[in-house]
């Protein structure tokens, strides 16, 4: 074999590791993108979720990790202020 082939041989060898390693890098993103979130941090694809359903699924979300009486004193506090009355701006 000559210095040439050998040289396209390596060449191959090289852009198939570099194929390889792109892969295994956009398959990791995409693993990460998809699990749940560090605690306190909200993706931009859960706020989607929130808008089109409601509400986030248990796979983001599971239920063991919410204070649900927390949750029901916050609701209520907010639910019982009263609301200012907005300004006329164009009488």
């Amino acid at each position: 074999m000559t210095v040439s082939q050998w040289f396209g041989i390596a060449a191959t060898l090289l852009f198939l590791a570099l194929l390889v390693a792109a892969g295994v890098v956009v398959l990791l993103r995409r693993r990460r993108a998809e699990s749940p979130p560090q605690a306190g941090w909200m993706t931009d694809q859960m706020v989607h979720q929130i808008i089109r359903q409601g509400t986030l699924s248990a796979r983001y979300v599971p239920e063991e990790a919410l204070d649900m009486e927390e949750i029901e004193k916050e609701e209520e506090r907010f639910w019982s202020e009263t609301w200012d009355e907005s300004e006329p701006y164009w009488e």
